[in-house]
């Protein structure tokens, strides 16, 4: 007899019973909340692995091959959102994601993609006797094998920037690149910024998602020095995150259209309480100190005209800063703030970002300003905002780190820290000042601190140990400060965080690691 291929609810309503593949609920059931009842007489798929839903629940109390217990994939979830949701991407509404979770709609590639992120920091029982590292991945290769690149939609989107997340932390630069690149095309190919949304929290997280890819394509594409994929479009910036949150599930969406691909025009104007909006709009500098950092490492313009376009630059970071609403300048009162909102970590990630962009503008004119007795007056006070910026982010890091509410745990982080601790480097081998020399010190030994924290969970922290003990072992080789001068070793060292980099200038070929032990060692050694 032919197995039955409709649910007893749409075999009653004489309807056809559309459902995305065999074993999940059907959209009529699912759309309304309805126990779908397929048949019994479906078998599972040859390949072992089941949809989230068992055919006669709604709950995930089934059996798989790779999906957790419930009370695992919850805790997984939640870690997500706390861990990695803001540090990597923003891609979710949290209370519906969790609500798809329980119904059984959500999408079994975003449930493994979210898992192979968030696997390393879990406390459950099952986890404990697997390398933090290590338990993410066989989660993150299921949702390899479950994507359907003829999927044109958000879902493929999603799942495409989350892999090409789990890739970048594992060192392999060129997927993750692959993976940015299709996200970017099916983004562009469907109008997703433009697509039809049923609700307000449809409509936003198409703008989140769209705004993420811009980003993400942004600093991927500068470290793989390829071509910006999307156009940049005046897409408006992410709401307050506890409105965004408050949503109801059916509120209607505003229905305002975005504007056309490859428009440009002026940046909408940030909520002045969204930490979201403020992050992405400092973050559209980058691409432009890349691009003064590229010309100045190729030769490519005089010196007198370099230093116009940094202090162009530097007037719009100043002036963001300056411009900050009260509650969100950097204050000790204000982390408080944002932490009783649950929102500190967002707060940090934040000004993270605008000292870390601070330091790479500036990072050329630490060389100069020391050893160059004709260096002009601006370039010495950019090299002091530079160890000022740096210096900044790691106490900042290092105050994050006491509160579970502001604690960062991303791998990026370890890469931020890496160029920090360089500028220390500097200051600690050429600063003239002893109070100076002595506070240098201080901030690499709680760099090390961090960073070894940080390797427990990513295995590209084993890469950004070896960038800094390679640039020490060239210091060391040559002790006249032209390691800091800015050509392409330095640009690679300064923004391809994924990549290891050859000791030596002049080989284009790594060398094999340096055991990371020797960090006291330099840090001694001075």
């Amino acid at each position: 007899m032919k197995p039955k291929s409709a649910c007893e609810t749409c075999r009653n309503r004489r309807r056809k019973c559309i459902r995305s593949q065999q074993g999940l609920t059907c959209d009529y059931c699912a759309e309304r909340g309805l126990e779908c009842n397929l048949s019994s007489e479906l078998t599972s798929r040859k390949d072992g692995y089941e949809p989230i839903i068992p055919w006669r629940s709604h709950a995930l109390t089934h059996k798989s091959k790779l999906l957790p217990p419930t009370e695992l994939c919850l805790e997984l979830i939640h870690l997500y959102f706390r861990y990695i949701h803001v540090s990597f991407h923003v891609l979710f509404h949290k209370p519906s994601f969790l609500d798809a979770f329980h119904r059984g709609t959500l999408p079994r590639i975003l449930l493994f993609a979210v898992m192979g992120m968030s696997a390393r920091f879990s406390k459950h029982e099952s986890q404990v006797e697997i390398p933090p590292r290590e338990r993410g991945r066989r989660f993150s290769k299921e949702a390899e094998r479950l994507l359907d690149l003829h999927d044109m939609s958000l879902t493929t989107i999603q799942a495409c920037l989350l892999l090409g997340a789990a890739a970048v932390v594992e060192g392999e630069k060129a997927t993750e690149s692959v993976y940015f690149s299709v996200a970017c095309r099916i983004l562009l190919l469907i109008d997703l910024p433009n697509i039809h949304a049923s609700t307000r929290i449809e409509e936003e997280v198409n703008r989140r998602v769209w705004w993420t890819a811009y980003e993400t394509d942004t600093w991927s594409s500068t470290t793989v020095r390829l071509p910006k994929m999307l156009p940049f479009r005046n897409i408006p910036l992410p709401m307050a995150e506890d409105t965004f949150l408050e949503l109801s599930f059916t509120q209607p969406p505003l229905g305002l259209p975005a504007s056309p691909q490859g428009v440009f025009d002026q940046l909408p104007a940030p909520s002045p309480d969204s930490l979201l909006a403020q992050a992405m709009t400092i973050g559209l500098t980058l691409s432009k100190i890349d691009e003064i950092n590229s010309r100045a490492a190729s030769g490519g313009n005089q010196y007198v005209d370099l230093i116009q376009d940094v202090d162009c630059i530097w007037r719009e970071l100043d002036y963001w800063q300056s411009h900050l609403p009260a509650q969100l300048v950097n204050t000790p009162a204000n982390i408080t703030y944002w932490s009783n909102r649950n929102q500190g970590n967002i707060f940090i990630f934040l000004h993270m970002n605008y000292y870390h962009l601070c330091q790479l503008l500036f990072y050329q004119f630490i060389y100069p300003s020391v050893h160059d007795a004709n260096c002009p007056p601006l370039a010495t006070q950019f090299a002091a905002r530079c160890r000022e910026a740096s210096s900044e982010l790691c106490e900042l890091m290092h105050l994050a780190s006491t509160s579970p509410c502001t604690e960062l745990l991303n791998s990026l982080v370890g890469h931020v820290l890496t160029i920090a601790s360089t500028v220390q480097l500097h200051i600690l081998l050429f600063g003239e000042k002893e109070a100076d020399t002595r506070n240098a010190r201080r901030l690499l030994e709680r760099n090390f601190e961090l960073l070894t924290r940080l390797e427990a969970y990513w295995p590209c922290i084993d890469i950004s140990f070896a960038r800094f003990e390679a640039f020490h072992e060239a210091c060391s080789r040559s002790q006249d400060g032209s390691q800091f001068r800015m050509d392409k070793w330095m640009l690679t060292f300064l923004l391809e965080f994924a990549t290891s980099v050859p000791k030596d200038r002049t080989t284009d070929t790594n060398h094999d690691i340096i055991p990371h032990s020797i960090w006291h060692n330099i840090i001694n050694e001075y």
